[in-house]
């Protein structure tokens, strides 16, 4: 029994030594803007994201985002979110220029700050008091990118995205992202 548990460990590292030898991880940085709500929160965002190339068709992608919106003193926002995707490349992503569509879930955890009342005195406010909302949601990504290799370890893309959530929410934007193979 034992020396079966053994060969069955030994061929699952082997399989996984070869699979892992056939594909390519990379890690990114993203930074751009995205439209957060119905499009009235104008938000700078960061992300970082892990790509492990499947085959020549598909990637898997794990990413982490953070954006951050303040339209003033009256109105503020972030968020952070989790992204899981997959993306398929139709032609193919062994070339310089790698054109990929994706999709997958996405968990959000969004804080509003925004003003409830004030005290106005001789033109100017005095007092002011602020709520904050939090929520999160869930929803899905919908997401069109392209990379080019700037290098045998150096990419450089642009990502267009749009994240509908479930409970009314809705996040879309584009990021210049910046990457490295390893």
């Amino acid at each position: 029994m034992i020396y079966r548990l053994i060969y069955f460990c030994a061929f699952i590292t082997l399989a996984s030594t070869t699979m892992l030898a056939q594909s390519e991880t990379d890690l990114r940085l993203g930074i751009g803007f995205s439209f957060l709500g119905s499009g009235d929160l104008y938000a700078v965002m960061l992300e970082n994201e892990l790509n492990h190339t499947l085959n020549d068709y598909f990637t898997l992608s794990g990413n982490i985002g953070y954006g951050r919106s303040n339209n003033g003193v009256f109105e503020a926002a972030s968020f952070l979110q989790g992204n899981a995707n997959i993306f398929f490349s139709p032609l193919k992503n062994i070339r310089r220029n790698d054109l990929r569509i994706g999709g997958g879930l996405s968990y959000c955890n969004i804080s509003d700050a925004f003003q409830v009342s004030g005290l106005f005195r001789d033109g100017g406010q005095e007092l002011a008091v602020y709520a904050l909302d939090q929520r999160t949601a869930l929803g899905f990504n919908i997401i069109i990118e392209n990379t080019i290799d700037l290098s045998d370890r150096f990419l450089l893309g642009i990502k267009a995205f749009t994240q509908p959530y479930l409970n009314g929410d809705i996040n879309s934007g584009i990021l210049m992202k910046f990457g490295v193979k390893f």
